[in-house]
């Protein structure tokens, strides 16, 4: 869990993680130099599971999401945002056992419900399931959820790592993960993702354009590149005259 300045948010997504019926985690907490009460929030928790590190100093997202994972030593890695939330209290189970089951499987996912900044829903988010649909469509729309994933901790160590695509870097690890297995997702909504009200056009050409640029990289991996190209090229012009 990395999390800079969420005060308001991270003792909902710290209970949602302790309140799994799958218990037998570690649950790393990365702060990113952090100026509000975060800090103090987190010290709440007396669970001897939570270990906590505060960077004195903000580094900046991409580079703490590297150095994340440093730390993930588990067969399995999930990831969770601190401005999200687990929503099902069986999700870690479900995904283990899936995990379990399915050997060749590296990353498995859960639906999202979508929700503002006071906990309202706004909206759901589903995705493919099976490893054909999800590969077929993953230049097009990334059908992974980064605070829903569970991944395979070894296949993690056979890729580079987050580059620094932010604020795609995780789309990109997924993109490198399904090189070394299959992917999956659970049919339910199990992760909450918190919607912050944020329509500025220089924020939307950034990221239009890292996902080209990610896309670019596994052209050759995954089928549909010059669509998606063209999809995400569209949405960076329209980005740049300020058309929603």
């Amino acid at each position: 869990m990395l999390t800079y300045n969420r005060a308001p948010y991270i003792g909902t997504a710290i209970e949602s993680a302790l309140n799994q019926t799958y218990q037998n985690f570690e649950l790393i907490i990365l702060d990113d130099g952090s100026t509000d009460s975060t800090a103090a929030v987190v010290m709440t928790y007396s669970d001897s599971r939570i270990k906590f590190l505060k960077d004195p100093t903000n580094k900046g997202l991409y580079r703490k999401r590297g150095e994340s994972l440093t730390y993930a030593t588990g067969t399995y890695v999930a990831i969770l945002d601190s401005d999200d939330y687990w929503t099902d209290t069986t999700k870690l189970e479900k995904q283990v056992q899936y995990m379990e089951t399915h050997p060749d499987c590296v990353v498995v996912g859960t639906f999202l419900t979508l929700v503002d900044t006071q906990n309202a829903e706004v909206g759901k988010n589903s995705y493919h399931t099976d490893d054909t649909s999800i590969r077929r469509a993953m230049l097009w729309r990334n059908q992974l959820a980064n605070s829903s994933v569970l991944i395979r901790g070894r296949a993690l160590s056979k890729t580079s790592g987050y580059l620094d695509l932010s604020p795609s870097e995780d789309y990109e690890l997924f993109l490198q993960l399904g090189m070394h297995g299959g992917f999956a997702n659970l049919s339910g909504y199990g992760t909450a993702y918190r919607i912050h009200t944020n329509s500025e056009s220089a924020r939307k050409m950034v990221h239009a354009q890292q996902i080209l640029r990610t896309i670019t990289l596994h052209r050759r991996h995954y089928p549909g590149f010059f669509l998606a190209y063209a999809k995400y090229s569209l949405l960076y012009v329209l980005a740049r005259l300020g058309i929603k």
